[in-house]
């Protein structure tokens, strides 16, 4: 749960560095389109699985673009890292709601011995 409130805060970042940093339009308008989603499904994560995976796969989206689509190398290193730490907090391992777990105490109480019925099968 700590890494969704942590993508929260890195979930911005996308959209503003694509309006102060020069990119290409396309990677402009993908970072525009694609932080903003990814910023209300990550708010929308804290409550739902449903919009965490989204916003998940949001991330994996835009860490694949580069590779598909010709970029310099700002806009790799930029589209990259912004993905894969989206991705590992809203999928990795402490990205899971907290659970509690009550296990009940174990028996105590120990049958009586019936040592007569013993002796008696002996003989």
């Amino acid at each position: 749960m700590f890494s969704r409130a942590v993508s929260i805060m890195i979930g911005p970042w996308l959209p503003m560095l694509a309006v102060i940093l020069p990119l290409s339009p396309f990677h402009r308008v993908n970072a525009l389109i694609a932080g903003s989603l990814a910023t209300v499904l990550s708010f929308a994560a804290l409550s739902n699985d449903r919009a965490r995976i989204a916003a998940a796969a949001i991330g994996a989206w835009v860490a694949l673009t580069p590779f598909i689509v010709p970029s310099t190398l700002l806009e790799k290193v930029l589209t990259v890292s912004w993905g894969v730490v989206t991705f590992a907090h809203l999928i990795g391992p402490f990205s899971d709601a907290p659970r509690v777990e009550l296990v009940g105490a174990p028996d105590t109480h120990v049958p009586p011995i019936d040592e007569e019925r013993a002796y008696a099968r002996a003989a």
